[in-house]
């Protein structure tokens, strides 16, 4: 650090480590020769050339302000997704809850995730003790004895994102399951059965494991909610 007006030749070199342990026991120094800070010089990125410390703090905060107006748009349009999808996943509730038959309420939830929330697959899976019914054309009532591929995750009754087994995969997706790459499974449960909420991406980035599934997890709370009567009537 050196001075306009003055050469290493008349200031003897003073490490930089102690010049910043001095500047801690003193902060009050630049406060007391302000003279100084406009006639400072520290090192520029470029070899061999100066700038002025006023001119680095200057340029310093100027980077601090477009740093944190960037991470407040970026805060703003985060919550103004999220917003978005609240009102979307209410409005799929709402609509699931006027379904009047197990297929067409099936039929209405794969539609609108598809469509409204970029699921490349999705899938749901009830376990009951009692047989499969007749009328399960799509694979949803799956029977008690299969949910042994899913037991820690069903005992645990909380959402997981990420890559599954091929075994399980294959379970929730069918031929279609070799090419998932991440997903996310919502448990669902109600008195003497208990079931999955399965939503695939063939991108491996789509679902990742620690990413907030809030909305999901409201979501799976209503689908059993709609499903119980339909699943305890047939598991009678």
């Amino acid at each position: 650090m050196t001075t306009h007006n003055e050469t290493n030749e008349t200031i003897p070199p003073v490490a930089a480590e102690d010049i910043a342990e001095y500047l801690e026991r003193h902060p009050e120094f630049f406060r007391e020769r302000p003279d100084l800070i406009g006639r400072l010089d520290i090192p520029h990125a470029h070899a061999g050339q100066t700038i002025s410390l006023v001119e680095r703090q200057v340029s310093a905060l100027r980077e601090q302000n477009q740093k944190l107006r960037k991470q407040l748009h970026e805060m703003i349009e985060i919550a103004r997704q999220n917003e978005e999808l609240a009102r979307r996943m209410h409005k799929l509730a709402l609509t699931l809850m006027d379904a009047a038959e197990p297929a067409d309420l099936f039929a209405t939830l794969y539609d609108n995730l598809k469509r409204n929330f970029r699921a490349d697959k999705v899938s749901v899976r009830l376990f009951a003790k009692t047989a499969v019914p007749d009328n399960n054309a799509g694979g949803e009532f799956a029977g008690g004895a299969d949910q042994e591929l899913f037991r820690t995750f069903l005992e645990k009754r909380e959402p997981l994102c990420g890559r599954m087994k091929q075994q399980q995969q294959m379970f929730l997706f069918g031929a279609e399951g070799n090419d998932i790459a991440s997903s996310v499974m919502v448990p669902l449960h109600g008195p003497g059965w208990n079931g999955i909420l399965a939503i695939g991406s063939f991108n491996p980035e789509r679902y990742q494991p620690g990413m907030g599934v809030e909305l999901l997890a409201n979501l799976g709370e209503v689908l059993s909610f709609i499903l119980n009567p339909w699943v305890a009537g047939n598991n009678a």
